[in-house]
């Protein structure tokens, strides 16, 4: 009798236990529930949106109302908000991730990031620094912090966290660069110097670096170096951000052909053509009349090599958008490389006969005609780009390069010195060009060159190449040049 009831206490304990999980799990059920619920935003209007965007917001919307796999619903509704600019309704569902899953990092740097978007700057510095208690190895934050702590006047707290940078990447450029601008807020203008000239010997395509040197450089009397690192920066093409894989992850959601195609450029720079060409592929499949969309693309496949595909693209980007100038300029450049140079004359003629106030087409076909020895032709396509834009530094360039292969170094020189006149960093170029020339004892090119340089780049310090000019010309016995080298170096600077 002892046991059997025994027997039945033990069953009536198992039965109170199990009710007990049973309803604890109801109970997290019912909040989840409502966790979710809250944080699905109501849905904007979506008239103005691509039909695809519009259809995968409803149906996310949906999925997470009926709590069908709702962290993975809310997942794509924040993707498909945050990376189109609706941070409100980004933020809502991020909250809810963030609710749902809070050890997660992604989902405290999204916040952060939409808080920073809406103008939450408190908000935003909190969110960062929660992200960076729960993943202290994810470096984009520190950046992040610090360039937010630097805005808010904190420059110490900043410091703290380009070191911890620094830490988890020694050769950082970004991080670098912002310790050198808090030096120099210091007045420590040697610190500044030494992190900034490590940044351009160890990345010397990062603009920024260049820029600032040059103005340190300036604020110093030192001229030159500031017109060299002037000169070095237009060379190395736009600011771009540090790599942030989390953002980038999610503005793939994109639904912005423009914002596609910067999220592809930002790895063509960094040399990741295959990971950068689905942004392209969706760029014009968002937007099938946008003609530089389907250059992108074009010059995307051009650079893996898939000719076939680059020629495609470009034609259907002419059939789309047959005034866009550059798809002509890119459709050209691949059937030359296909060897098909009639068919990218013809193209180039097309585009002309289509815009015929383009002076870069115009270019574009002088180029093609002087590779083939119809330099005169070239000439004169040359010379019409420049009357269509007597500021194109380009056409200047390439006229007096021809002109100097017709023989014409009087014309040519004009050319030479109005293109070092309207792009400075030109005379580098011209530099390299008289070098080369003095070395093969060719003294009309050189003595071309060198009046450019002498007589439209004041303050270009050529007078060391014209005193090498001189005796090159002095051992050669041409007493023609000689004379000519001897009067230029009167008017060379010291």
């Amino acid at each position: 009798m002892r046991t059997i009831h025994l027997v039945w206490v033990g069953a009536l304990g198992a039965c109170l236990v199990a009710g007990a999980c049973y309803g604890w799990l109801q109970s997290r059920e019912r909040q989840r529930a409502s966790l979710v619920r809250a944080a699905v935003p109501p849905i904007p209007n979506l008239a103005a949106w691509p039909r695809e965007y519009a259809s995968r917001v409803r149906a996310a919307t949906a999925a997470a109302n009926r709590l069908e796999q709702p962290t993975a619903a809310l997942s794509e509704l924040a993707g498909l908000y945050h990376a189109n600019d609706r941070y409100r309704e980004a933020q809502q569902a991020e909250g809810g991730l963030h609710a749902l899953e809070p050890k997660n990092p992604q989902w405290t740097y999204l916040l952060a990031d939409a808080c920073g978007k809406l103008g939450d700057v408190e908000g935003q510095r909190a969110l960062l620094e929660r992200t960076l208690q729960l993943a202290p190895y994810y470096a984009p934050t520190r950046i992040k912090l610090a360039e937010l702590l630097l805005k808010l006047g904190l420059p110490d707290e900043a410091r703290a966290q380009y070191e911890w940078r620094l830490t988890l990447a020694p050769k950082d450029p970004y991080g670098r660069l912002g310790l050198a601008r808090i030096a120099l807020q210091r007045g420590d203008r040697i610190t500044a110097l030494r992190y900034l000239e490590a940044i351009t010997s160890d990345y010397p395509d990062f603009p920024s670096a260049h820029n600032l040197l040059a103005e340190i450089y300036a604020n110093m009397g030192e001229m030159a170096r500031a017109d060299a690192q002037r000169r070095l920066s237009g060379g190395t093409g736009e600011w771009r951000e540090a790599d942030d894989p989390w953002l980038s992850r999610i503005y793939a959601w994109s639904f912005d052909p423009y914002r596609l195609e910067n999220l592809g450029g930002n790895r063509l720079q960094s040399r990741q053509l295959e990971a950068s060409l689905p942004f392209y592929e969706k760029a014009v499949r968002l937007a099938p009349g946008d003609g530089s969309a389907y250059d992108a693309l074009g010059n995307l496949y051009l650079q893996l090599s898939r000719l076939d595909d680059a020629a495609a693209s470009l034609r259907a980007g002419l059939a789309a958008a047959p005034r866009t100038a550059e798809l002509y300029s890119t459709l050209a450049q691949v059937l030359r490389k296909q060897g098909q140079v009639g068919g990218a004359i013809a193209v180039l003629q097309r585009g002309i006969g289509e815009l015929p106030a383009q002076p870069e087409l115009r270019c574009d076909l002088g180029a093609v005609l002087e590779e083939n020895g119809r330099r005169e032709e070239a000439a004169a396509a040359y010379r019409e780009a420049v009357r269509l834009n007597p500021a194109l530094a380009a056409a200047h360039w390439n006229l007096g390069l021809c002109l100097l292969g017709l023989g014409q170094e009087n014309e040519a020189q004009v050319s030479f010195g109005r293109a070092l006149e309207l792009q400075p960093r030109n005379a580098d170029a011209l530099i390299t060009l008289v070098q080369k020339a003095l070395d093969a004892r060719q003294f009309n090119q050189a003595g071309c060159w060198l009046h450019a340089l002498v007589d439209s780049g004041p303050g270009i310090p050529v007078r060391q190449l014209v005193e090498r000019a001189l005796a090159a010309a002095r051992q050669a016995g041409d007493e023609k040049w000689a004379r000519d080298f001897e009067q230029l170096l009167t008017r060379a600077p010291r």
